[in-house]
C-alpha cells in the first residue's frame, strides 16, 4: 500500500527531503487513540517511496542492515521532518545501498541503512 498523498506528501526534494506527515490518516486513529505515533513499518515504507521519487524508478527493499528507532515521531507534535539520504551507492549486483536519517532540527528520529533491488 502506497502512503505517499495519503499519509504523507512531499514538501521539499533532493537529498534531504521534507515530508509532511497526515495526523488524520486512519493508522493513528489505532497508533495511537489521542497520541498518535508513526509505526515503524510505516517510516520504512516512506523512505522506500522518497527514494523511488528521487531516483525515478521503482524499487523494491532487499535488505535493512541496520535501523534504529532513537525517538518515537508524533504527526502533531513534529508535522514536518526531513528524510535525509546521507549515502546513497549501488553494489556489483546493481542493488541501491541507502543511508540516513529521519531529522527535525536537532531531533534524530530514525537512523536506517537498507538495501534496495
Amino acid at each position: 500500500m502506497k502512503l505517499i498523498n495519503e499519509m504523507f506528501s512531499i514538501v521539499s526534494k533532493g537529498d534531504r527531503v521534507r515530508i509532511k506527515l497526515n495526523p488524520e490518516h486512519v493508522i493513528y486513529d489505532a497508533h495511537f487513540p489521542g497520541q498518535p505515533i508513526t509505526p515503524g513499518v510505516c517510516l520504512v515504507q516512506m523512505i522506500g517511496e522518497i527514494l523511488q521519487e528521487n531516483m525515478g524508478r521503482m524499487m523494491e527493499l532487499d535488505t535493512i542492515t541496520n535501523l534504529k528507532f532513537i525517538q518515537p515521531l508524533s504527526p502533531v507534535e513534529t508535522p514536518e521532518v526531513d528524510v535525509v539520504f546521507s549515502n546513497i551507492s549501488f553494489d556489483d549486483k546493481g542493488r541501491c545501498k541507502v543511508k540516513g536519517t529521519v531529522v527535525s532540527d536537532d531531533t534524530i528520529f530514525t537512523k536506517y541503512s537498507m538495501i534496495y533491488r
